[in-house]
């Protein structure tokens, strides 16, 4: 089970948009925001991560992997929402995406109301029906 700040950060780099918190850079690739700083160093610390800008003010970070990354945690969502459970992670390039994308979705899931116009890699979009590729 992966920890809630640790979901927290991977998630809001997903759900990254205009009108979100975190912004993303499509020329770049990079994701500018509020992190929590010591989640941020510690998989900066694993490799995850590279800092690009961390002074006063937004972080702003480099996802290593993003392709692998992405595909994982679309496929752990695709799983979570097809039923089956998560011993598909050791299937995936990144094993911890998936992990995280399947959690997620789980998480979502377990609210009263589905969040309307709700926009994160992997996730259907409600607006096109299609799901979400950042």
């Amino acid at each position: 089970m992966i920890s809630k700040k640790v979901r927290e950060l991977f998630v809001s780099l997903m759900e990254a948009s205009d009108d979100s918190p975190v912004s993303y850079d499509v020329e770049t690739e990079q994701y500018s925001g509020f992190f929590n700083s010591a989640v941020v160093n510690k998989y900066i610390d694993l490799g995850a991560l590279e800092l690009v800008d961390g002074g006063n003010g937004p972080i702003t970070i480099l996802l290593n992997n993003r392709d692998d990354f992405l595909s994982s945690f679309a496929a752990g969502v695709r799983e979570a929402a097809n039923g089956a459970d998560q011993s598909y992670a050791d299937y995936n390039a990144n094993p911890f995406a998936f992990s995280v994308g399947y959690e997620h979705f789980h998480q979502v899931a377990k609210k009263k109301r589905k969040i309307a116009g709700y926009v994160c890699h992997g996730f259907e979009n409600d607006e096109t029906g299609l799901t979400h590729q950042q």
